[in-house]
Order: C-alpha cells, then structure tokens, then sequence
C-alpha cells in the first residue's frame, strides 16, 4: 500500500532534515573555529622561532653558499628546541635551498613568500597561515625572519610550527574531540528542535483544529459552520477556502431544496391538469360506449368534439412541459442570427388573425420597413411571441384590440404587444411568468396549459434580456422587450 503524503509525514521529515543540518554545521563549525583557535595560539607563542634560530645559527648562508659545518648546529638546535618543528632555508625568491624535517618527504621546491612576507611586515602578530613543504596545497601555520649577513637580507628562516609528529598526534585525538563535540552539539540541537517542533505544531494544530472542527460540524448537518479567528498564512488561506466552499455548497442546497420544491409543486399540478382532461375524456367515452344506441348522430358529433377538445388540450400541456424542460436543461445552446423583426411580427399577426376573428378581436402591426436587423434565436423568439399573443387574444372579448408594435432605441428594437382585453390584478402580476401560478388570471384561460409565459421568461433569460409586463385590471395589458441591433447592420 503506498504511504499518503500528509501533514504529518512532511513535518516529520522537514524536522529530521533540519536535525541532521544543523548538527553537521554546528560540528563542523565547531572543529574548524576550534581548529583555528588553538593554531592561532600556537602561532602567537612560536611566533619569534625563527628568529632564535637565525640569531643561534650565523653564518650557514651568505647568499650565495651555504656552510655545511653549519647545518649540523642547525640541527642540534632544532631538536633541542622541539624535534616537531621543520626549519627550511629560503632564497630570496622563496626557494628550498636545506632544510631540517623529519620522517615525510619533503616535496615542494619553493614556497609562497607573500604570507612571509606579511608576517614578518607585522613582526608576527598575525594570524596566517603559508604553504606546507611537505603537503603540495597544504597550508601550516609557521614563524618567519629574515635571514642576514653582513647587515644585508640573503634568504629568510621559514619555520613550520609542528609538523609531521604534530599532525600525527592531532589526528590520533581529532576523532575522540570530534566525537565529545558532535554529542554535546547534537544533544543542544535537540533540545532546541525540540522546543521549536512544540511550538510549531502547537501553532500548525491550533489552527488546523478549527478547521477540522468546521469539517466535522457541517458533516453533521451544521451548514452554517465557518472558520473564525485565522487571518494569516496558509492556514488562512486553507480556512478561506473552506469558508467559500461551504458557501457554495450552502447556496446549492438552497437551490436544491428549492428546485425540490418547485418539482413537487409542478408534479402536483402536473397531476391535477392531467386528471382533469383524462377524466372528460374517459367519462365521455364510456358514455358513448353505454349509451351508443340512445344517442342520435347529432349527439355523438357533440361527444366526439368535446373529446377532441379535451385531447388538444392535454397534447398541449405535454407539449409545453416538454420545451419548458428542454429550455430549463443546463447548457441550451442558443442558434442566433441576425434576423429582421418586421417579417417575424407580420408572419405572427397573418397565422393568428383568423383565430382573433372568431373572437371578434382585431390584431394590428405596427412598425417602420426601415428598422435595422436584430441578433437573436429566431425560432425562440418567434415561440415567445406567439406564446403571448395567444394569451393576448385569450384574455380579449368581442371589439378588443391586439397591437403588435416595433420602435427603434438607441442600442435595439423594442417590440411591444399590447391589448385592450381583461387584464391583469395588481396582486397577481409579480407572478404571471411562474410555473403554474394560481388566480383568476390563469383559471380564465380554461384552454391553457398555464406554462405559456414561464416558457417565454425562460427564453428571454436565455438571450440575457428582460421582459416587462404593465397591466391595468379590465383595461388591457402592455408586454415589451428589446432584442439587441446586430452590429454589422448596425444604421449610423
């Protein structure tokens, strides 16, 4: 099974890691600035070696030959003073010209006389460190002088402050004093991690049991539990986020239970609508079917019609429901073209003069030939049209008027469908573009399937424009909309 990186695991490992770190650099540091301090010292209290020794040694080089009776004084002073010290004879241009070191092999030619050079310049107080005869790279500490005859500089004593049996004796102890120095280092490492890891944690659970504890509150149902009180850092961040996802989530609920509503309300309905037709239909049937040999042909005809009637009726309402859910579907993408309203307002006004004629209701257009295109869907728009024409004509009597009207605006073409018929109460208006809406406004409408202006308010939100309603009770009612000019047709 493969380990999840968590929380935990990261924050374990980041501390290991800055453990281990910190632990070598403070053991290094350690040794090396140990290391300096003791060979600091340790030039400071042989700085002036190499001046015994040429004061003890006259006469072994001239600048041009070098005394060989002398080197055995040499010698004898350099192991009476220390056997650990390498004494080497340089030119004035730094070359090995004799030496007395013992045991390795020395195996440099010439030495680097700049770090000589400046600490005889300060007369030895300085801590620096020249090259290692012995170790090509290497670098000792040492005591230097000029070397002089006849009150003339010739060449410089070059002394190596402990040598070979020097270095030999550092490392036998190195590894004990390393060892003391990494356990002490890394027991105060680990306290101090310790204390720091406390507070970190401390501060990373604080935070992150508040959010925890929102977690749990809202599985449980508590859909108004937020995270309080994190302001800073990535916590914040994490409680911010969580904070805006409960908010979403809260406000989808809403919209659920919402929309649970609204489909219960619309089954019930749905229901009552269907039951209503259905049972005319039956009952007329079985009438027919019981009393097929009392009934004269004139009756029957009458019977027929009425189940017809009570048919469309119920195809009707099937129908709107269906394109009411097809238009609710999320996305309904939209054919848009540009389009000229003048022929779709006189097409509409053509199809439904004959049934206003039958009522007795005149329907009228009016517009200008000249208005520019529009952008839109147009087999929506014609659908939203004739859906309120048809509730126009519905709601008008013998000698009422319908006035199909475009005018043009600054950035579009209102369309405006008025009537003179019964009209809408003040109460009942807020509601007219709803889903089954209750009032004398639908229950006169006894042909209707009552989803007529929910299907064109769905429409019109669907072009993303508004649709406005004015209604005076027994006077008429005023719809009015704007479809935006199409702007390659736009008129200057």
């Amino acid at each position: 099974m493969i380990r999840k990186n968590t929380l935990f695991y990261k924050i374990a490992g980041i501390l290991t890691i800055l453990f281990l770190l910190l632990a070598f650099l403070i053991t290094k540091t350690s040794v090396r600035l140990s290391e300096d301090y003791h060979n600091e010292i340790t030039q400071g209290l042989n700085k002036d070696v190499s001046k015994y020794i040429v004061q003890e040694v006259q006469g072994l080089y001239d600048g041009d030959s070098i005394v060989e009776s002398k080197m055995g004084d040499l010698m004898h002073h350099v192991m009476a003073t220390n056997p650990a010290t390498e004494v080497y004879l340089l030119d004035m241009n730094g070359q090995i010209l004799k030496h007395v070191a013992m045991n390795k092999e020395v195996k440099a030619e010439k030495v680097d006389l700049t770090p000589i050079l400046a600490f005889i310049s300060k007369d030895g107080n300085l801590y620096v460190k020249g090259d290692d005869p012995k170790d090509i790279g290497g670098k000792k500490i040492f005591s230097a002088a000029p070397y002089i005859f006849n009150e003339k500089t010739v060449g410089y004593i070059y002394t190596i402050v402990g040598g070979n049996d020097y270095d030999t004796l550092m490392s036998e102890h190195k590894g004990s004093y390393i060892r003391k120095i990494r356990v002490q280092s890394m027991l105060y490492v680990l306290i101090a991690a310790f204390f720091v890891a406390l507070l970190a944690v401390y501060l990373l659970t604080r935070n992150f049991n508040k959010i925890t504890a929102a977690f749990r509150l809202f599985q449980k149902g508590e859909h108004d539990a937020r995270v309080r009180g994190i302001k800073h850092g990535e916590m914040a961040l994490l409680a911010s986020t969580y904070n805006e996802m409960a908010d979403t989530i809260q406000s989808n609920i809403r919209d659920l239970q919402s929309v649970d509503n609204l489909r219960k309300e619309l089954i019930a309905n749905i229901s009552h609508d269907l039951r209503t037709p259905i049972a005319s239909i039956r009952g007329f049937v079985e009438t027919l079917m019981i009393k097929e040999n009392e009934l004269n042909e004139e009756k029957k005809k009458w019977y027929m019609e009425i189940i017809i009637k009570n048919v469309d009726k119920l195809k009707k309402l099937v129908d709107d429901l269906f394109e009411l859910s097809k238009l609710e579907a999320k996305p309904m993408p939209l054919q848009q073209e540009a389009i000229q309203m003048a022929e779709i307002i006189q097409d509409i006004a053509d199809k439904y003069r004959i049934i206003a004629k039958k009522k007795g209701v005149s329907l009228n257009t009016v517009y200008s030939k000249d208005l520019p295109l529009v952008y839109a869907d147009i087999a929506l728009i014609d659908r939203a049209l004739q859906n309120i024409i048809d509730n126009a004509i519905t709601h008008c009597n013998n000698g009422d008027v319908v006035t199909l009207e475009l005018t043009l605006e600054d950035n579009g073409v209102k369309i405006t469908i008025s009537d003179t018929g019964s009209g809408i109460a003040e109460q009942e208006l807020p509601h007219i573009f709803e889903r089954y809406r209750t009032g004398n406004f639908l229950n006169e409408n006894k042909d209707g399937s009552g989803l007529g202006l929910a299907i064109v308010k769905r429409i019109m939100d669907l072009h993303n424009i508004n649709i406005g309603v004015q209604s005076v009770l027994n006077k008429g009612t005023v719809f009015f909309f704007s479809l935006p000019i199409n702007q390659r047709y736009k008129m200057v």
